[in-house]
């Protein structure tokens, strides 16, 4: 005999119907039958949000940590999802709510559903994580167990290797209904002993497979499989390339933003015109660095799965995105103990298995790409001050390193009048104050950070630590660093402590941007969303803002050559104070300024065809093929100030 098993749960007329059912061990199915029906605890309706619905899979978070975002104030709240939509690629258990879908997600495999080819339904598609000289992990999840094996080598045709078993860590997701995981646990016996995914929907699989011996900077091509069956048809864009070994002399490129998580058009905008501009270079992204904020409103795993893994799933198969922790993650993530749907999500190293020392923490973690060491911080929940883990392991990991290149990314920026105020507020002081030093005193050439819905960048700059902050006497060169402008920023060749780090706020990546003055250390501030494209060759390390248009609004460039003497400059360039828009603009305006790059698409004192008064023959004017020609011509200043012109 199987297990018994009943449940009320809301039927129509407003009655609860009490079910009882059997599961059988042998088969995993569950026979049901309706034993009665009554009033939902004397009530004269029974809603699926009363007592008697089943239980759904609980996404309550038992480690998480304080959220310390002021959303509403600073404009962070993006739109909620629409779960009832979202959820249809989630496991059944995570959306019966009436008895048929009950008797469905029993009739069928149990918790999950399988494609029309058979195959296991993917929940969340491959991509990839960790990436070594050496190794290279590939996660992905379905929505019922599988016998998970990855098959990789040289080319599509020669897919000759493979990993399974140990080699592959398998994580699940359980409800917090003891019943349903009694149900579930006949299905999958051994899930009860699987490490567990903090919030994942019930009934998910996540599978981390752990490829090794790999050859440095070479590519290889790879293919998931449920032990002999393929889960998606194998293909080019199932590819990625190993690092090269630490001091290797390779160019480098990677993008960056942060705060893009929205699932609004301008996400979408923002990530199709970077891509279509390294399609155009005929030069993909190496990896990518994300500041942050990547799954609004708080982080859920729902939020992760159709605002981050969704949006980027196409390249996410081929290149690494290597996380950064921050305030809106922290909803439901906790930093300090690394529990939540934000670690669930990403495998970052913790034993210098990538380059630098051991963090012993995914919160923060440090990495190597050729002459590149590149630094991951969590600016959020983490101890800052300089006698904090965090900021210790950064001193040992700066001291280690022999990169020519530093780059450190994290999520608070410690400069910007962005959305959000870096004299104001908490976290971004306290980076400025005690992180950013001791990246100074390490050789730091680039910080990247996000949080202010901006984009800003500084000119070269040493010991800005000040709140609130002053450019006097911590500006090195205030050209504007292009290279076809006043010349790129200077500083000595290797690595030389305090000879002048450029900031990046690049927090424009999709959410609602925002300014609300001029930070006196920045060269460029522009109010408009985009990314950042950042390459190294050599000597030279070149980054570029692009945006939603595919256009480049700002280029500068660092050389690190010779031996140049920093000085500091006392009375530095000042950019212009900030005016903002009028709001709302009166009938007869527009608030504002043009933006830095724009096409005048009617001149002033344009010439126009106009014929006034009621036209003869209606609205023929209107259709495609009008002859105009008798029309009178005349200048105008529509769309401008003029005197005999009302616009």
């Amino acid at each position: 005999m199987g297990t018994r098993w009943n449940a009320s749960l809301p039927s129509s007329g407003g009655q609860c119907a009490n079910l009882v059912g059997e599961l059988s061990p042998g088969t995993g199915i569950l026979s049901l039958g309706r034993a009665s029906a009554k009033p939902a605890h004397g009530s004269s309706s029974c809603s699926p949000s009363s007592s008697c619905s089943p239980t759904a899979s609980s996404t309550r978070d038992k480690g998480r940590g304080p959220a310390r975002a002021q959303a509403a104030e600073d404009g962070d709240v993006e739109p909620a999802i629409d779960d009832a939509v979202h959820l249809r690629n989630y496991p059944a258990m995570m959306r019966r709510s009436t008895a048929a879908a009950l008797v469905l997600l029993a009739a069928g495999p149990l918790p999950g559903a399988e494609s029309a080819a058979g195959q296991p339904a993917i929940s969340r598609a491959p991509y990839l994580q960790c990436a070594t000289p050496t190794s290279m992990c590939v996660v992905w999840r379905t929505a019922q167990r599988i016998t998970p094996v990855v098959r990789f080598g040289p080319s599509l045709e020669n897919l000759s290797r493979q990993v399974s078993g140990a080699a592959i860590t398998t994580r699940v997701g359980l409800s917090a209904n003891k019943t349903e995981v009694q149900l579930f646990t006949h299905r999958w016996p051994d899930a009860a002993t699987l490490p567990r995914l903090h919030s994942a929907p019930a009934g998910t699989f996540q599978y981390e497979a752990h490829l090794t011996g790999l050859a440095p900077d070479s590519q290889y091509y790879y293919q998931v499989f449920d032990g002999d069956r393929p889960l998606f048809e194998r293909g080019p864009s199932y590819h990625f390339r190993t690092h090269p070994l630490p001091g290797t002399p390779k160019s480098i490129r990677f993008g960056t933003f942060g705060d893009s998580g929205t699932g609004r058009e301008k996400q979408r905008q923002v990530w199709q015109a970077l891509i279509e501009f390294t399609t155009r270079d005929n030069r993909p992204m190496d990896f990518f660095l994300h500041l942050g904020d990547m799954a609004y409103n708080r982080g859920r795993d729902i939020e992760f799965s159709t605002r981050f893994f969704a949006p980027y799933e196409a390249t996410l198969r081929n290149t690494v995105f290597w996380p950064s922790f921050a305030n809106h993650e922290a909803y439901t993530s906790k930093g300090t103990t690394a529990v939540g749907p934000y670690f669930d999500a990403y495998v970052c190293p913790t034993n210098g298995q990538a380059g630098g020392v051991a963090s012993a923490h995914e919160g923060f973690y440090s990495f190597d790409y050729g002459r590149a060491h590149i630094i991951s911080l969590n600016s959020h929940d983490e101890d800052r001050r300089p006698t904090g883990r965090m900021a210790q392991w950064l001193k040992r990991d700066l001291a280690q390193t022999r990169a020519e290149w530093i780059i450190a990314f994290f999520h608070h920026a410690p400069y910007s009048k962005g959305s959000h105020d870096s004299d104001r507020e908490k976290q971004m002081i306290e980076m400025r104050t005690y992180i950013v030093p001791i990246l100074e005193a390490g050789g730091a050439d680039l910080v990247l950070s996000g949080h202010s819905h901006i984009y800003e960048r500084s000119m070269l700059l040493d010991g800005a630590y000040a709140t609130p902050t002053v450019s006097e006497h911590v500006i090195l060169d205030d050209g504007d660093g292009d290279p076809k402008g006043d010349g790129p920023y200077r500083k000595p060749a290797g690595r030389v402590p305090n000879a002048g780090t450029v900031q990046i706020v690049a927090g424009h990546g999709g959410a609602t941007i925002r300014r609300k003055a001029t930070s006196p250390i920045m060269r460029k501030t522009i109010l408009d969303h985009g990314s950042v494209l950042v390459d190294i060759q050599g000597d030279t390390l070149t980054a570029h803002m692009i945006d939603i248009h595919g256009d480049v609004r700002d280029t500068f460039s660092l050389v690190k050559r010779g031996a140049p003497t920093p000085m500091r400059l006392a009375y530095p360039w000042v950019p212009a104070p900030w005016i903002a828009a009028k709001a709302p603009p009166s009938s007869d305006e527009i608030g504002g300024y043009p933006p830095d790059s724009y096409a005048e698409l009617i001149p002033r004192n344009a010439e126009w065809q106009y014929l006034a008064g009621d036209h003869p023959d209606g609205d023929s004017w209107t259709k495609l093929g009008f002859d105009a020609r008798w029309w009178k011509t005349g200048e105008t200043g529509l769309g401008y100030p003029s005197a005999n012109a009302d616009v």
